[in-house]
């Protein structure tokens, strides 16, 4: 089976060049390896071309921000099934075998298959084994901070972070919104939730492949674009999310959570930051009429069985 690879980088040449090393020793070799550069200014996308002339380079003249730059490499992708990695990754031989056998296993109301995220710093320590949805209607990582010997089972996930994880095309072909397979307008953080939480609502599920390795370094995008920028962008993606996907019971139930997100929004983005928030409700009400042409089962339904007891 081809599985097509997308690596999405912004100024990260040193995490990308060990990212596609560790996929030029995969065990199993069918693979399409894309790289979307977001108009770096490091020599990343340079580097791409004179030392992994095996991937399919995109070069981009901005930072098209990680939703819509995943769309572009989906788009460009041939695959069967397409897999997200993220550039601080560093995937184990066997991390496209497990999913690819995976993927021949799996019934077609399977849509994604998660991978196993251990801290780089701490290989022993799970970043990731999935994404759980909270009962604040936000979104957060399956098993983090757990032994890796706590996660050596198979077992179904709420939905896929997509620093490590497969998605089926045919699944992704019917989510596909007007704003992308990923909400472009997300720009980075909580767009992985938004497409998982979607592809629930049109009846696929989520697998989380235990022998699909990668061990992550975490943040790196963070760190460059700073923690208020984080605070202010995620709050902001949170509503999106829940606006689009949620039953108006949890859009009700939410709503204290929601406005301390905007309290934070504005604490950390400003005036601008308040403007992107209110400009983002109606935008989302626009595409939760979309979602919900493709759903097939009850947003109440998805809730009472995902939505954790607590967070």
């Amino acid at each position: 089976m081809l599985l097509s690879v997308v690596v999405v980088n912004w100024n990260s040449i040193d995490d990308l060049r060990r990212c596609l090393a560790s996929l030029r020793v995969q065990t199993h070799r069918e693979l399409e390896l894309i790289v979307l550069d977001n108009g770096s200014e490091d020599g990343s996308a340079d580097m791409v071309a004179s030392e992994f002339p095996e991937c399919v380079l995109l070069r981009e003249t901005e930072n098209l921000g990680f939703a819509e730059a995943c769309n572009r490499g989906i788009a460009r992708s041939h695959g069967e099934w397409v897999a997200m990695l993220n550039n601080d990754a560093l995937a184990e031989p066997d991390w496209a075998k497990a999913l690819v056998d995976a993927a021949l296993a799996a019934p077609d109301g399977c849509g994604m298959l998660q991978s196993l995220l251990l801290y780089q710093s701490r290989d022993d320590v799970i970043n990731s084994a999935g994404v759980e949805l909270t009962r604040s209607g936000g979104g957060r990582d399956h098993k983090e901070g757990q032994p890796r010997t706590s996660a050596l089972e198979a077992e179904e996930v709420f939905c896929s972070t997509a620093g490590a994880a497969a998605y089926r095309r045919t699944m992704l072909d019917t989510i596909r919104l007007s704003g992308g397979y990923f909400d472009r307008s997300h720009f980075m953080y909580f767009e992985d939730m938004d497409l998982g939480w979607r592809a629930r609502l049109a009846g696929y599920s989520a697998e989380y492949v235990p022998g699909s390795v990668v061990h992550h370094r975490w943040h790196g995008s963070t760190e460059r674009h700073g923690r208020s920028w984080l605070k202010a962008i995620a709050n902001t993606n949170r509503v999106r999310t829940i606006l689009k996907n949620a039953s108006p019971g949890m859009i009700l139930g939410t709503l204290p959570a929601s406005l301390e997100g905007a309290f934070n929004v504005a604490k950390h983005g400003g005036l601008k930051g308040l403007l992107v928030l209110l400009r983002a409700i109606p935008q989302s009400f626009e595409a939760r009429a979309e979602v919900e042409r493709i759903r097939k089962i009850p947003r109440r339904d998805i809730e009472a069985k995902w939505r954790t007891s607590n967070g």
